[in-house]
């Protein structure tokens, strides 16, 4: 329906059983897409192989300086967000990467967090709009 956003992953069972989804606003609409586009490898969805963010082709370089990585997810991000989130304008992606120490079942880990925020005008009310989130790449994890 036109208008209306449900929140994903959608619960199908609740279809079958003839029932009415739960939506969410626009602005939850909005976030979840772009956590959808952040963590969706070019040539993942068959339907349209240029959906997702191109910076996961590089996920292992391990060469990669930080500086290089914040500005590959940058770039990614914003193209994508571009590209595929209409509802959104005038947008800003930041990216901060760091090496954190995880535990795991008492052995330890370094892995890169990647804090990406994302700022803009949602576009049919011009209301500011922000969505962070953070993973953990080499490989994606969201511990």
């Amino acid at each position: 329906m036109k208008g209306k956003y449900y929140k994903l992953p959608i619960d199908f069972s609740q279809l079958l059983q003839k029932k009415d989804m739960p939506a969410i606003p626009l602005e939850e609409s909005i976030g979840q897409h772009i956590h959808l586009l952040i963590t969706t490898v070019l040539g993942e969805n068959k339907d349209d192989p240029q959906y997702g963010c191109q910076w996961w082709d590089s996920d292992f370089d391990i060469k990669a300086s930080n500086n290089e990585v914040k500005e590959q997810i940058e770039n990614a991000v914003k193209s994508s967000i571009i590209r595929y989130e209409k509802r959104l304008s005038q947008i800003r992606v930041t990216a901060a990467v760091n090496q954190e120490e995880l535990m795991h079942t008492a052995a330890r880990k370094m892995k890169k967090k990647i804090r990406v925020t994302v700022t803009g005008t949602v576009a049919k009310n011009n209301n500011p709009f922000q969505y962070s989130s953070f993973f953990y790449i080499s490989p994606l994890s969201y511990d």
